[in-house]
């Protein structure tokens, strides 16, 4: 049997090895997790290396699991440059340096080159190329895990004076004052460069989101100076990762979304790391505070499920850090413009403020009966507009609803943005869009005699409307038209229209009968052995059908797609839709043309269903021919149809066709 592969281990996934060995220690020793014996920040003894936040930890780390005096490293081949060795028995730490000195063609991920040969290039063909950043590994050593302690015993002896622990490093009777200034210092350049801070008399250190001001109470109020030292560091981090600055995801402030227990446990660790390499720059010890100690076991259970959080959170410690170091270096520290503010901004000119509404008591954005977003906005003391805005201005709306955390930047957009819509409608009136009338004929409307909505116990909304004496079935409506009764004008005649559109197929039954009783003493006095007169439209109906005899057609008459005759029978059966004989119009036969109808908004419901029955369907929009100037409304000239494609069986979709 062949011997499994144990695949080997990335850097990150052995650094977060040590990480989870370290937080599981601090557990037991009273939170205590970094540098107990205060040594100095992590080197390397015989290299002048940058050494990243997070290597730094991990360097910490390993050299408190070893027991190592100093937080000195070296590479192994380097021992052996300098006649050492590393003693048997020991394992290293990994080390992972992140390359950037290649860079690979956007284009070609096959192409690549060195940042010489990139640097070489022209303004023009750089933009060809992004950096490619490959992680190399290394595995270092601890100064104590080699024999330096016995081949240059006295190299090794200025390493403890220099950067050892408290006990070995040899320190004049100043140390404790230069600490104390060093602290001041960094709070100093905290202040100019990042955020104001305040003194806070109620003894708890805080972050005023609103204010973006850092309240850290007096040095007094803290167990230790210590202990003061790493809560300014940990709130210091706090502010790093605010939305106008890094944006990490575990923040809670004010106006924010609630972020996941997951996000919390990250930004929990973040801000003792990130405050633990402050502590290590000092050369004092790093503890975690009661909080984090209580959700400790669930951080280290999260971490072992996710093998990506550990370095998800060493990468965010390392811009974390890198941003307090530009502070403390003189930088000034700016913030993300609000995405509210950019667009405030560039909209200020585009229409005269003077002549819209400075307040609105309703904005908000729904989708049409068509599905298309359209803004609806209520001015205050003024009736209700509605109007589809451009595709940028959508993204914009929606874009900004959700990234924008502050409720009264929100508000002042919202406004802005209907303002400027109030505008264009003001202008054009013919780009206002109709969210709360049906174009139900007024028959249809005087029908109906009463309309209620409401929600049920299970969350849904229905409508059930009296139409003459007879109260009909409920009917389920759905979000966006039930937002609209809150929005309309008149409430009442809103819900008429909606219900005019929802028992359509009622209605139309109706208006037959009414049509055919009133018609009824016209009839019995025409003559039985008369010619019958096929109307118009029956006739290019049957035009059409001698053409695509195997297809059902669904003519476009105002809001209504209709059938006709045997189309209307199958229509009936198959959709559930009423079929009415309209005896105002005749069939060859002289009997009452059989017809079925139903909203033309509801197309999308019904032809699939028309599919799956196996139909094949031709669809019409009418066409209207023009009129003579001088031509009265009886002499209108008939609608030419002419079907353009149909929708074959099976299909689950509709294409427009024209008559």
């Amino acid at each position: 049997m062949a011997e499994e592969t144990i695949p080997k281990k990335s850097g990150a996934e052995r650094q977060t090895e040590i990480l989870v060995a370290v937080l599981e220690r601090a557990g037991q020793n009273g939170g205590v997790f970094l540098n107990s014996s205060q040594k100095r920040v992590p080197h390397f003894y015989d290299k002048p290396m940058r050494i990243t936040p997070a290597n730094a930890l991990i360097m910490a780390m390993h050299s408190d699991q070893g027991g190592f005096k100093t937080n000195g490293y070296t590479m192994y081949n380097e021992t052996h440059n300098r006649s050492e060795a590393v003693m048997k028995g020991q394992k290293g730490v990994p080390f992972v340096w992140t390359n950037l000195n290649q860079y690979v063609n956007k284009d070609n991920a096959d192409e690549k080159i060195s940042r010489t040969e990139y640097n070489a290039l022209s303004d023009t063909d750089k933009e060809k190329y992004r950096v490619n950043p490959r992680e190399d590994v290394y595995t270092i050593f601890n100064i104590d895990q080699t024999t330096m302690s016995h081949v240059h015993k006295e190299e090794y002896g200025k390493q403890l004076e220099q950067f050892g622990n408290k006990e070995t490093r040899a320190e004049n009777s100043n140390a404790d004052k230069q600490l104390r200034m060093d602290v001041n210092q960094f709070i100093q350049s905290i202040k100019d460069n990042l955020v104001p801070i305040r003194k806070d008399a109620t003894g708890i250190a805080h972050y005023d989101f609103k204010k973006d001001t850092l309240h850290i109470p007096a040095q007094k109020d803290f167990p230790s100076y210590a202990d003061y030292v790493q809560e300014v560091s940990r709130q210091v981090v706090h502010v790093t990762g605010t939305p106008q600055r890094l944006g990490r995801e575990g923040l809670q402030l004010e106006g924010m979304k609630q972020p996941t227990q997951e996000h919390l446990r990250h930004e929990m660790l973040v801000e003792e790391l990130a405050s633990a390499h402050k502590m290590l720059e000092l050369g004092l010890p790093a503890r975690l505070r009661p909080a984090t100690i209580e959700q400790l076991s669930d951080i280290i259970a999260q971490i072992k499920a996710n093998p990506d959080m550990g370095k998800s959170i060493l990468q965010d410690v390392n811009r974390t850090v890198g941003m307090i170091k530009k502070a403390e270096n003189g930088e000034k520290i700016k913030l993300i413009e609000k995405p509210s503010e950019k667009r405030q901004q560039a909209w200020a000119s585009q229409f005269p403020l003077d002549k819209v509404p400075e307040r609105f008591a309703q904005v908000t954005m729904l989708k049409d009966d068509d599905g298309k977003w359209t803004l609806v906005a209520k001015p205050e003391n003024d009736r209700t507009v509605a109007v589809h805005p451009s595709k940028e201005d959508i993204s914009m709306y929606f874009d900004m609803m959700k990234n924008d955390h502050d409720e009264a930047h929100i508000n002042d957009f919202r406004t802005q943005f209907a303002q400027k819509y109030y505008s264009v409608v003001a202008t054009h009136p013919e780009k206002e869009v109709n969210l709360f009338r049906s174009g139900a004929p007024q028959e249809s409307l005087d029908m109906i005699n009463k309309v209620n909505a409401f929600k049920t116990k299970d969350s849904k909304i229905l409508l059930v409307a009296t139409i003459g004496d007879e109260k009909q079935k409920p009917v389920e409506i759905n979000q966006s038209q039930w937002q609209r009764l809150w929005l309309a004008d008149d409430k009442k005649e809103y819900k008429t229209h909606l219900a005019a559109i929802l028992y359509a197929d009622v209605l139309a039954a109706k208006r037959g009968d009414v049509k055919q009783n009133t018609a009824e003493t016209e009839n019995n006095k025409r003559d039985m052995n008369e010619t019958i007169v096929v109307p118009p439209i029956l006739r290019q109906y049957n035009d059409l059908k001698k053409k695509h005899p195997d297809a059902m057609l669904l003519f476009r008459c105002g809001d209504f797609y209709e059938t006709y005759k045997d189309d209307a029978v199958k229509a009936s059966n198959i959709l559930g839709i009423t079929l009415t004989r309209y005896s105002q119009r005749k069939e060859e036969d002289g009997s009452a043309l059989r017809m079925a109808g139903f909203p033309y908004h509801a197309l999308d419901t019904y032809l699939p269903k028309l599919i799956r029955a196996g139909e094949r369907v031709a669809i019409c929009d009418q066409i209207e021919q023009n009129r003579k100037p001088q031509q009265s409304e009886e002499a209108k000239p008939e609608q030419k149809q002419e079907v353009k494609e149909t929708v074959a069986r099976q299909e689950e979709h509709h294409r427009s066709m024209h008559r």
